[in-house]
């Protein structure tokens, strides 16, 4: 019985030290992603800083299971895509569109919330995302902003290199 009581405090104590851990996390994350873009390709820019173009690049990630669920006005300032992927539910809302920039706001679930800027470098032919994000879970918020920002990571890498592929593919198309 003795066995059986200690081990039983055992681990409510790892549990409560585990949980004081997690909730010790940081809240917010911040990802940027650059890669370079083909400098050749006349309709670069353009092509970039469509939402449109975007959504289909993210729509490539099958393995994640992200599903387009609704897109309006996307391409101008106020419209929003709405992604369903295994987690829930993420709305992109476009607030702000400038020649060489998209800046997005993101919405996952209730308690989570980011800015995503889309920036084209014209002198150094680079395109850079950065997400900056924070979880707003009472909680375990430290553990979901972990998660999530080596989850977009991934996405937003993979999304750019479609991106990436798809304008030389079109280069090449062209020329034919």
């Amino acid at each position: 019985m003795q066995f059986i009581q200690t081990a039983l405090k055992v681990i409510i104590f790892s549990l409560l030290i585990s949980l004081i851990i997690v909730n010790m996390l940081p809240t917010t994350y911040r990802i940027t992603v650059s890669a370079p873009m083909p400098s050749e390709h006349v309709n670069a820019a353009p092509f970039m800083l469509s939402t449109k173009n975007w959504v289909q690049a993210f729509s490539v990630l099958q393995s994640s299971k992200i599903q387009l669920l609704s897109t309006q006005n996307a391409e101008k300032v106020g419209g929003f895509v709405a992604f369903k992927h295994s987690a829930g539910r993420v709305d992109a809302t476009l607030v702000e569109k400038q020649s060489s920039e998209l800046q997005y706001h993101l919405r996952f679930h209730e308690e989570h919330q980011a800015k995503m800027c889309i920036l084209l470098q014209q002198k150094t032919q680079n395109i850079t995302i950065t997400i900056q994000g924070e979880v707003l879970s009472p909680v375990i918020g430290g553990l979901n902003a972990l998660l999530t920002k080596h989850y977009l990571e991934k996405i937003v890498q993979t999304a750019v290199n479609e991106m990436n592929s798809q304008l030389k593919l079109q280069q090449m198309g062209h020329e034919k």
